[in-house]
């Protein structure tokens, strides 16, 4: 079997001990306050970043360079003696990330690294992410794994709601919210992000109650569409920033609804990380769904 890597980058919310268990290998994205830059997962956490959003002090966001992922890279192939890397990253529609990783590659023999844009963010990410690993330590063929991955991309899907648009209207990555200032401001939003990567619309909300309550119809209808695609068994992402208690509200309603009983693997329930609590600030939660996908060697 040919060793291979798998690594993402820090938006994917894969809680620590997962990422070790399974030999992921996060890459550090950036934030910078009053001109201080700090490395995601290691120097700053969500609650610093929501400490200077609300003291009105500007947060921003940064790809890792490429000398970053030339650094691991190397690591991975030279010294852990991986045959091949797969980074799996952050929509390009959100992040120029993979412009890094696309530039650092060029410096290694063609073919050692692979690159696979998500299409999505957040857990979403991360459980694409960690099915690729499970997959990896059932010694799947490479062939097979790149169509797996393609498989995962295509079949996840999230929805989230944020208590309120401030953030995202001052970090300019939702500038088609434009159009509907007036509405974002009395009303909560359903986001989600389309199969072309980018952020959507799909709908307001009048309250943060009724945003929930969106966000497990939306969910459940992710579920039962997998079901109905033949997916035996799915995985549940559910994030949030400074409030868990939605959450568990999410997983309690979710968990006990008949219909998915049987179709709900894994659940993880994760605190965002500060590189996306920049832009949404401490009002988040969402939901996340991934099949499991049944493969052979």
């Amino acid at each position: 079997m040919q060793s291979v890597a798998i690594i993402t980058d820090s938006s994917a919310d894969i809680p620590p001990e997962l990422a070790e268990k399974n030999e992921i290998t996060i890459i550090p994205m950036y934030l910078s306050i009053e001109g201080k830059s700090y490395r995601e997962g290691m120097d700053i956490k969500p609650e610093q970043v929501f400490a200077a959003l609300n003291s009105g002090i500007r947060v921003t966001t940064s790809a890792p360079p490429p000398g970053d992922f030339i650094k691991i890279f190397k690591d991975l192939l030279d010294k852990k003696k991986k045959q091949f890397v797969y980074y799996i990253g952050l929509s390009s529609k959100l992040s120029g990330i993979l412009n890094s990783a696309y530039a650092a590659s060029k410096q290694f023999e063609e073919g050692k690294i692979k690159i696979f844009d998500s299409k999505t963010s957040t857990i979403n990410l991360g459980q694409i992410v960690l099915e690729t690993a499970r997959a990896l330590k059932k010694e799947i063929d490479l062939d097979k794994l790149d169509l797996l991955i393609q498989e995962l991309i295509d079949n996840s899907r999230f929805s989230a709601t944020l208590e309120s648009m401030e953030h995202v209207f001052k970090g300019g990555r939702a500038k088609f919210f434009a159009k509907f200032l007036s509405s974002s401001i009395i009303f909560k939003p359903i986001l989600t992000i389309g199969r072309d990567g980018k952020v959507k619309l799909k709908k307001f909300a009048k309250n943060n109650k009724t945003a929930i309550f969106e966000l497990i119809n939306q969910a459940k209808k992710e579920l039962m569409i997998l079901k109905e695609k033949g997916y035996k068994k799915c995985y549940l992402g559910i994030f949030y920033g400074s409030d868990k208690k939605p959450a568990i509200q999410i997983e309690k309603s979710l968990k006990q609804d008949l219909e998915l009983k049987e179709i709900i693997d894994e659940t993880i329930i994760t605190e965002i990380t500060a590189i996306i609590s920049a832009h949404t600030g401490p009002g988040i939660w969402g939901v996340a769904t991934t099949p499991k996908i049944e493969y052979l060697k």
